[in-house]
This record gives structure tokens, C-alpha cells and sequence, in this order.
């Protein structure tokens, strides 16, 4: 079955699913130690991730399927994380990209399935530079040169203090809002569930905002009553 094809069964079957199960704090989501940085007319969702790594590879499907029904309010980045040997590589090649105006959505799957799908050996950066090149306007000549410029190296230092600074340990992790840390080890028994307590935790954020267009005060109200444990 296609990537495509699955991304549009899974689209289908978030939409409908109804997440009734309470979420709680140290439980299934944790508070981020230290102050966040106000963010007043959207609410951010960062997934930190990393190519290499197979479970990103099986969430991904499942992320840009649950992204296509988001409401406009919400912001979703990527931030790369390098945490074993040799995923410094992609990270390097995420941000290359990205200050080459590379559209992610061209080229985040296909690095994947280069990886987990080919099987492609990508042991260096003209190794990785030929699929941004295969799947975008850029050329390995381009590519290689602009990894090593200062607005990449710049780049790169702001990740390795974002990663600090949000408690990333493991990959995938989810931020919302620089306030809250989802990891699938969790309480999680899917990723289907796991998105539900990102939803939770966005409505809950648009509601302190007013990014909904209702009542703040009700909604988290409400929103914390959901996420009371069922005691009964």
C-alpha cells in the first residue's frame, strides 16, 4: 500500500475517532521546566524527530495525516534531533534545506523512505544531498555549499539549545506551546492516542488564547475536567 494511500486512511480515521480518555499531567503529558516564551496568536507544535530513527519513520504517516485537519491556528514545526552518532548528518541536511527555502513537504517523506523504504546508504552529505537534490529545485553543488555557510552553523546551535531547553531525550517528542512534553512512552497504548492528548492539550492552550472564539475560562474548565481520571 502507498505512503499516499495510508496518510488518507489515517486522515479518515483521526477525524472521526473521538478521544474520551482523560490525559493527565506527569502521566501522559509533562510540564517543561523553566520559563517558555510567550506565544500569543497561534499555538506551536514542535515535533522533535530524527530521520534514522524507525519510530519516527512508523509516527510519520500518522503526523501528517492528523496536520491536514488542524485548524489554521496552530503551527506545526520540525526539529531535528541528533542524538545517536550520525544523525548529526540529517539534522545538518534538515536546516541545509531549509535555509534554502526547500519546502518540507516536498522532502520529508522522501528522506524517510530513502532511509527505511530504499535502504539507500547515506554516510555522507552529497550522499544526502543527492535526495534533496532528486526531490526539490536544489543541486548537490548548492547543497553542500550552503551546509556549510553561518546561517546553517547558526542553525545548529539554536537546535542544540532548543533540545536543552524543551528536555528532549528520546525521539519522537512532541512540544506544544514550549509549555508541554509528549513522548510515546507516556501511558500510550497508540499513536492514534498519543494525538489525542496533543489535541487535548491544543484545545486547551486555543482556549487560554481565545484562538477558538469561546469562552476561555469555560473552556479550560472544561478541558481539565476531561482530563480527570476516571475514579469509578
Amino acid at each position: 500500500m502507498s505512503r499516499m494511500l495510508i496518510i488518507g486512511c489515517l486522515a479518515a480515521l483521526l477525524a472521526g475517532a473521538a478521544q474520551a480518555q482523560p490525559f493527565i499531567e506527569g502521566t501522559h503529558y509533562h510540564r517543561i521546566d523553566g520559563p517558555s516564551v510567550p506565544i500569543e496568536d497561534r499555538v506551536e507544535v514542535i515535533e522533535a524527530f530524527a530521520y534514522p530513527c524507525g519510530a519516527c519513520n512508523n509516527f510519520e504517516p500518522y503526523m501528517k495525516a492528523w496536520e491536514e485537519t488542524l485548524p489554521d491556528y496552530v503551527d506545526v514545526q520540525r526539529l531535528p534531533v541528533p542524538l545517536q552518532q550520525g544523525w548529526e548528518l540529517f539534522a545538518l541536511g534538515f536546516y541545509t534545506a531549509q535555509i534554502m527555502g526547500v519546502d518540507l513537504h516536498d522532502v520529508h517523506g522522501a528522506v524517510f523512505e530513502a532511509i527505511h523504504d530504499q535502504r539507500r546508504p547515506i554516510r555522507s552529505l552529497e550522499d544526502l544531498a543527492e535526495i534533496y537534490a532528486e526531490n526539490s529545485d536544489v543541486t548537490v553543488e548548492s547543497f553542500v555549499a550552503t551546509a556549510g555557510t553561518f546561517a546553517v552553523d547558526s542553525a545548529m546551535r539554536k537546535n542544540r539549545s532548543d533540545l536543552t531547553r524543551f528536555g528532549v531525550r528520546s525521539t519522537p517528542t512532541i512540544i506544544v506551546q514550549g509549555k508541554w512534553r509528549i513522548t510515546p512512552g507516556s501511558g500510550y497504548t497508540s499513536y492514534e492516542q498519543l494525538l489525542g492528548a496533543i489535541d487535548f492539550l491544543i484545545a486547551r492552550e486555543a482556549a487560554e488564547l481565545g484562538l477558538d472564539g469561546s469562552d476561555s475560562d469555560a473552556d479550560v474548565e472544561e478541558a481539565a475536567e476531561t482530563a480527570e481520571p476516571d475514579t469509578h
